[in-house]
């Protein structure tokens, strides 16, 4: 009997310790719930907040304008990791090279852009630029056309395609490019001074190229500098016994004439906010040696009173208005 009990005290002992087996169902959602935490620690401990592609292209952008350009490229590099035939990456890339500095590689992407997309109106409008800037002047050529057949009635593509024929001494298609522009856009400040700059170098331009300039500052006094004032000449000294002069208003002493402030040296990067042509010193009636586009940058080595000194990426030192860049 009391081996009986004792049998029965065991048996109820273990039945009510011994844990139930679990379903497959709980071990299943267990193991995803493991699994998903373990892949969230990794996430927070790597920093990598990022899963698409408009989200690296977002922190990108957001890097480039702190000028962050490691974080920038590193951001546009895992968009181009994760969506490698978006041309959207490639043109971000080969934007950032330009502002690096770095034009083979600006120029792989952007001929990777139009690989994937032919029609693509902003790479081929870079590539020109990039042409352009290293006096390649056939090819910038070839891809200002392909842009402004691209859209024809897009007056900045007809302005970039008359620049680039003016340095390559075509004048007459240039200014047939620049006066098409201005008829598609009359209030174009930037076509109407690619024009003045034209005129400026062409025979018996000069009055027609002085109209111009009056038009631009009519529309953007920001391109071009003030003019210089007037030297006021003092009065000859009265005869003895003459009258005295009658009384005339003050004058105001003359501003500083342009150029006789001093160069001041300056190393930073500057984007443009507007379209500027690039004149060879401190003063809008010099030659014209270049021109620089709104939204791309440059390289700002000095400034001088209201000009900016600027090296284009062939080297060619010119000067630019402060306005021009932010």
């Amino acid at each position: 009997m009391e081996r009986k009990n004792r049998s029965l005290s065991e048996s109820m002992y273990s039945t009510l310790i011994r844990p139930k087996p679990m379903s497959t169902r709980f071990i299943w959602a267990r193991t995803l719930m493991l699994a998903a935490a373990a892949a969230l620690g990794v996430a927070l401990v790597s920093g990598c907040h990022h899963e698409t592609v408009d989200e690296y292209l977002a922190a990108g952008d957001a890097a480039m304008q702190k000028t962050e350009l490691p974080q920038a490229e590193q951001n546009y590099q895992a968009a181009a990791k994760a969506a490698p035939n978006d041309p959207r990456v490639h043109i971000a890339l080969g934007n950032l090279y330009v502002f690096e500095q770095k034009p083979t590689l600006a120029q792989v992407e952007f001929m990777r852009v139009l690989e994937l997309q032919p029609d693509n109106v902003a790479a081929h409008s870079a590539l020109g630029g990039l042409y352009e800037s290293e006096a390649q002047l056939g090819a910038a050529q070839e891809q200002y056309l392909a842009a402004v057949a691209l859209k024809p009635t897009d007056p900045a593509y007809r302005i970039q395609l008359g620049s680039v024929l003016a340095k390559a001494n075509k004048p007459g298609w240039a200014e047939l490019e620049l006066r098409t522009a201005i008829g598609l856009q009359p209030k174009n400040a930037q076509a109407h001074l690619a024009l003045a700059n034209l005129l400026n170098t062409t025979p018996n331009g000069k009055a027609e190229a002085d109209a111009e300039y009056a038009e631009v500052r009519a529309l953007d006094p920001h391109l071009l500098p003030a003019p210089p004032p007037t030297a006021v000449v003092p009065a000859a000294p009265a005869a003895p016994g003459a009258p005295p002069p009658a009384a005339e208003a003050a004058v105001a002493p003359p501003s500083a004439p342009v150029g006789t402030h001093k160069l001041k040296p300056l190393n930073r990067k500057f984007k443009l906010t507007h379209d500027s042509a690039v004149y060879q010193a401190a003063d809008g009636s010099t030659s014209v040696v270049g021109q620089v586009h709104h939204g791309h940058f440059v390289h700002v080595t000095g400034i001088q009173g209201s000009w900016l000194q600027i090296t284009l990426r062939n080297g060619t030192v010119g000067f630019i208005p402060v306005t021009a860049a932010e």
